[in-house]
């Protein structure tokens, strides 16, 4: 009975194994799946970073707003131009990088 159960066990896992094997061997619909999941995630985290620079530039003019001294008021002048400068860039990447995505995950028909 236990001789019964191992064979039919082995003999189970041996009939599973190529199925396995098969699916963890990439070809080029999963190659080009995954190069597109690279490509939108790229996309979704320069986003955020666009809106969180968006968000800090924001901040530094509402304090710009209300800065009494004049060195406060130099500092957020600072911070404002470094962070416009820093949104351009981020457009810039954000606009690159989607016509890259588009390019790697449109359908090959």
């Amino acid at each position: 009975m236990l001789r019964t159960a191992l064979c039919l066990s082995t003999l189970l896992a041996l009939a599973t194994a190529p199925a396995a094997v098969a699916d963890d061997v990439p070809g080029p619909a999963t190659e080009a799946i995954r190069k597109c999941d690279t490509a939108q995630r790229r996309v979704a985290k320069e986003e955020a970073s666009l809106a969180a620079t968006a968000d800090e530039l924001d901040r530094d003019r509402r304090g710009k707003e209300s800065c009494a001294t004049k060195g406060a008021c130099a500092r957020f002048d600072a911070a404002i131009k470094s962070m416009e400068l820093r949104k351009a860039q981020h457009e810039t990447r954000l606009a690159k990088f989607k016509s890259d995505a588009e390019q790697i995950c449109k359908p090959s028909y």
